[in-house]
């Protein structure tokens, strides 16, 4: 099996026109070989007070970006902003619950939601399912039909720490954030945290 290093990943990303970037194609990149985990070590290390995100490359169509989740840390649940996204598991487990809108609900955009006292009414969410993926160098996907959840470390206090690798087209700065016990949403400002050291 081939090693694939984190600049080797972002070269063959930045290859691909508007017309490659499919569901499969980025998958199949994303996944190709054992991930060289040394060359992610300066985007890898956990917050005490939520995961950390740190950008690895950002180019006008992809981000790509390593997240570190300490034992219980988790996303809120939220939306893509109508992008694509893979994600792949470096180290640890990582949690998915996956969402819908219940019949009649409507989805805001993200700059009208940010417009009505911050939070935005109407969108209530179903769950669809809910999956921990545990295998090391597996990618999951989040397209705009399933593009709705929450990730995060399902370990208990003490256990593991997870590493994910994500990689997001088109780039972007904002998602909605949701609250589901009183069916609201509001405009989540997305931001990076500094590389270690």
């Amino acid at each position: 099996m081939s090693t694939l290093s984190i600049t080797a990943l972002v070269d063959r990303l930045n290859r691909l026109g508007p017309a490659d970037i499919t569901m499969p194609r980025v998958a199949e990149l994303v996944g190709d070989g054992a991930l060289d985990e040394a060359t992610l070590r300066p985007f890898i290390g956990g917050r005490p007070d939520k995961y950390a995100r740190r950008l690895v490359h950002r180019s006008k169509l992809f981000d790509v970006m390593v997240l570190t989740w300490l034992p219980g840390q988790f996303t809120p649940v939220h939306n893509h902003a109508g992008n694509l996204g893979w994600v792949r598991l470096v180290r640890g487990q990582i949690s998915e619950e996956t969402f819908k809108l219940v019949p009649g609900a409507s989805l805001p955009e993200a700059a009208t939601a940010a417009k009505v006292n911050g939070r935005q009414g109407c969108v209530g969410l179903e769950a669809t399912g809910t999956g921990v993926i545990a295998t090391c160098g597996a990618v999951a996907t989040a397209d705009r039909v399933r593009a709705i959840h929450r990730l995060g470390n399902p370990a208990k206090s003490g256990g593991d720490t997870t590493v994910t690798l994500h990689v997001y087209s088109l780039p972007h700065d904002t998602c909605l954030s949701f609250d589901l016990e009183s069916r609201t949403c509001e405009r989540r400002d997305l931001r990076f945290d500094d590389p270690i050291g």
